[in-house]
């Protein structure tokens, strides 16, 4: 098959998604503007009324297409003029009805998956980031296409139905990182842990409450359902490393990959960067002042800066480079990095823990806390919005101490 036609400038953009201005009997049609970057923003024209009443109003969608560099921002792009098409249909067969004394459709005809798809692009545009809503509402779409299919609609969901979706999550839902491989034998079906059912149910309550706020729905189902009904948190499950087990660790030879992912780890250990954080720093981004050596970024997760002073343990793992702008360490895919660190581990002697390369942020939000460091620096070293986080690391080592308690009980 052919690949599609990539659109590189504002203008093949306009054209190649039928994005111009039309005269025509339809009310509603989705345009095109081009803006100085070279995207586009999509905005949808309605026109009420006829003849001399005619009024036309152009509304802003939000969405913006990009120029396309390759096929993932083509697809992209695809997926948003899909979606704002459907509500354009959707918005235009209401004005015709109203127009010709018929009462409107009902909204609750609206497919669920388009919706939850719609509701991850309006987070998308107002904030550029997508690892936040946008991502889990891909999550939470794709799970509901596997459990109902693409065309279920808000009619179709009330309590009977949330209830057998939690329990397809409890008891069928895969996670879907090891179901990407294109060969269905490399495979892995693994099911979706409680706290990702938890997130899903909370996610799709979100989208409830969104919908209401649209005139989808008149009411939430969500509230129909009790505590006990709802897949509860699990708590207390982050796994760290000790100081011991990170020096350990150091003195192990990393030889499972090319990829710098020894000193990433390490570096998430002593500064609690995320990974996805991790494979964008620069040396650019690394600046000094009368109190030493400190890192200043926007955290790709929730988009807000941070400016954390970095210890020399850290410094000493980056590679020493010229260039000021290319990433500085050479990473994978999450996936990746997680199976050659598990392999690192276990010649390091470690075991018993499920350690991936999150639980170097969890490491050292606990050696912090285990050192005396106040909740409120330990906090803003890690970039949380919340206290409420860091206290989650705080009872981790609460509950470590009590251990050693009940351990000092034992020998005497």
């Amino acid at each position: 098959m052919a690949q599609k036609k990539l659109f590189r400038d504002a203008k093949s953009l306009i054209e190649g998604y039928e994005l111009t201005a039309k005269r025509g009997t339809r009310k509603v049609y989705l345009i095109g503007r081009p803006l100085k970057s070279g995207n586009v923003a999509l905005l949808r024209y309605v026109s009420r009324g006829s003849g001399s009443e005619r009024v036309r109003e152009r509304i802003s969608t939000g969405v913006i297409l990009e120029v396309e560099t390759d096929m993932i921002v083509k697809r992209n792009n695809e997926e948003k003029v899909r979606l704002q098409r459907v509500t354009c249909d959707m918005v235009n067969s209401d004005l015709e009805r109203t127009e010709a004394d018929f009462a409107p459709s009902p909204k609750n005809r609206v497919q669920v998956v388009d919706y939850i798809l719609k509701v991850g692009e309006r987070a998308l545009s107002e904030s550029g980031n997508r690892h936040s809503i946008y991502a889990t509402m891909q999550s939470l779409a794709n799970h509901i296409e596997v459990y109902a299919g693409a065309g279920v609609t808000f009619k179709d969901v009330d309590k009977k139905w949330i209830l057998s979706f939690i329990d397809y999550l409890k008891n069928n839902a895969l996670n879907q990182n090891f179901q990407r491989a294109k060969d269905e034998a490399n495979r892995k079906k693994v099911p979706i842990s409680q706290n990702t059912q938890h997130r899903l149910i909370v996610n799709l309550n979100y989208v409830m409450n969104a919908a209401v706020r649209d005139g989808v729905i008149r009411s939430n189902p969500m509230k129909e359902l009790s505590k006990r009904e709802k897949v509860a948190e699990k708590k207390g499950t982050r796994e760290y490393l000790s100081k011991e087990e990170i020096e350990r660790l150091m003195a192990t030879p990393f030889t499972h990959s090319r990829y710098n992912i020894k000193e990433a780890f390490l570096f998430s250990c002593f500064t609690g960067l995320r990974y996805s954080d991790l494979c964008m720093i620069r040396r650019a981004d690394f600046h000094r002042d009368d109190l030493g050596a400190y890192l200043r970024i926007k955290m790709v997760k929730t988009h807000e800066p941070l400016k954390i002073y970095v210890p020399d343990v850290a410094l000493r793992l980056l590679p020493s480079t010229e260039d000021e702008n290319t990433p500085l360490l050479n990473l994978p895919k999450n996936d990746y990095a997680n199976q050659a660190l598990r392999r690192w581990l276990e010649d390091a002697k470690i075991t018993g823990k499920k350690i991936t390369f999150h639980c170097g942020r969890h490491s050292a939000a606990t050696l912090l806390l285990s050192a005396g460091l106040p909740l409120a620096v330990v906090g803003k070293q890690l970039g949380h919005l919340k206290a409420s986080t860091t206290e989650i690391y705080a009872k981790l080592v609460d509950e470590a101490q009590r251990s050693a308690a009940a351990k000092m009980d034992e020998l005497f």
